[in-house]
């Protein structure tokens, strides 16, 4: 047999004796597996944290394989005689005090008694995690000279989690519910008050202990009550969330209420109350009728002294007065003109009116006798009315309808009405 051949069938033996070796560890393992307890293997198969502690020494005397994975070891009563401090680098600083009170309590109970601890331990990733530990007093062995304790945690950072957000919504509702201005309210279908913040209880002067549980339907006026029912009906038939006003009388008087209401679900989707948020609006009421009474009484303002630009009385001398109306003139204008020429005459003391409708675009019947009605009018305070301006088609719409110009004097022009004003002064 030659070199090559010697290595060949060395390298043969080689791999046929790892293949027996690697048989005999799995071999070796299956007896190790099956010469454990039924109970320790059902213990390393939970996903719990399980121990036994001596408290007396601090020594652990088992810890299951989830325990001893997390620890960075094994698990099983051959672990090692690690003390119960020997776990203290998992604890969270801030807990370990917390741990210690509970294993006081647990080794100052009677056996079978149990205590129960929450605290935080590092993870697998190092993060710290939440685990609700339960122990449960062993006693004293027969045999030997330590006080025992059984340990069982499970890890509960997802309900913390959840308990941690439900704290902040919580403290959110409760800050809005104390701060914010509006009125916060929640009803069951019935009316009766499940939520109220701190305007609530201004408003009714009643505590949130009082009011819950009230039907807030008898805590209202018979009106304002049914108007807060029917819009809370519609509002849990619609569905949807709504907006509408009401009022509420008071012995200060009334007052006026912006509600936004919407329906509210329960975790299936079924409606169970209704909630409401109301802003007291009475200011901005009253504001909204002053500023409409103000915009009224510019505008009466405005019209006002439109109607004085656009048919002005002018002084032109003592005793005499002018009136030149200028554009179309309807019956609404017709009426300004004859209160303004009176009441101008009267405070004037004018002795001679001159009605000046150069510029009238057009008269018909209508407007024709209400120039004639104003100077008459004026005739009756004791006052000449001279007519100027006239055009060929009034002095036509004058003759066909017959208007009476007795005691009416007619010029031409402005100019020779004026002049004839002014020339009559001497005869007064």
């Amino acid at each position: 047999m030659n070199e090559q051949q010697k290595t060949v069938a060395l390298e043969a033996e080689l791999d046929a004796l790892r293949k027996e070796v690697q048989r005999l560890r799995s071999r070796n393992a299956e007896l190790e597996e099956a010469g454990r307890s039924l109970p320790e293997r059902l213990l390393d198969a939970l996903p719990s944290l399980v121990y036994v502690l001596d408290l007396d020494e601090r020594r652990y005397i088992y810890w299951n394989r989830e325990l001893g994975e997390l620890a960075g070891g094994a698990g099983g009563a051959a672990a090692g005689p690690l003390r119960g401090d020997g776990l203290s680098s998992m604890f969270h600083p801030d807990d370990m005090g917390r741990v210690e009170e509970y294993r006081a309590r647990v080794a100052a109970a009677k056996s079978g008694e149990q205590a129960t601890v929450e605290y935080r331990a590092r993870g697998r990733d190092g993060g710290w995690r939440w685990f609700l530990e339960r122990g449960v007093a062993l006693g004293r062995e027969p045999a030997g000279p330590g006080r025992r304790m059984l340990g069982s945690a499970h890890d509960i950072t997802a309900r913390k989690h959840t308990e941690q957000m439900l704290e902040r919504s919580e403290s959110l509702l409760h800050a809005f519910l104390e701060y914010t201005p509006s009125m916060m309210v929640a009803v069951d279908i019935e009316g009766r008050l499940l939520l109220v913040n701190r305007e609530i209880e201004s408003f009714y002067r009643m505590s949130r202990e009082e009011l819950l549980g009230r039907v807030v339907y008898d805590l209202l006026p018979a009106p304002a009550a049914a108007s807060i029912r029917k819009a809370n009906e519609e509002t849990a038939a619609a569905g949807r969330p709504g907006v509408s006003e009401h009022v509420l009388v008071f012995p200060d008087g009334p007052r006026t209420y912006l509600s936004t209401k919407f329906p509210i679900r329960d975790a299936e989707g079924k409606l169970y109350a209704v909630g409401t948020v109301s802003v007291d609006i009475s200011r901005t009421k009253q504001a909204e009728v002053e500023r409409a009474e103000m915009q009224r009484q510019l505008i009466e303002m405005q019209q006002a002294t439109i109607q004085e630009l656009i048919t002005p009385l002018l002084p032109l001398a003592r005793g005499v007065v002018a009136m030149p109306i200028v554009g179309s003139v309807d019956p609404a204008r017709a009426e300004q003109i004859l209160t303004t020429l009176l009441e101008g005459i009267a405070a004037q003391k004018a002795k001679v009116a001159i009605l000046d409708i150069t510029g009238v675009k057009g008269v018909d019947a209508r407007v024709a006798r209400s120039l004639v009605d104003a100077a008459r009018a004026a005739g009756l305070l004791g006052t000449r009315v001279v007519l100027t301006g006239i055009k060929p088609q009034i002095a036509q719409t004058l003759t066909m309808m017959g208007a009476d110009l007795s005691g009416i004097v007619t010029k031409g022009t402005l100019e020779s009405g004026i002049a004839y004003a002014l020339g009559g002064r001497r005869r007064w």
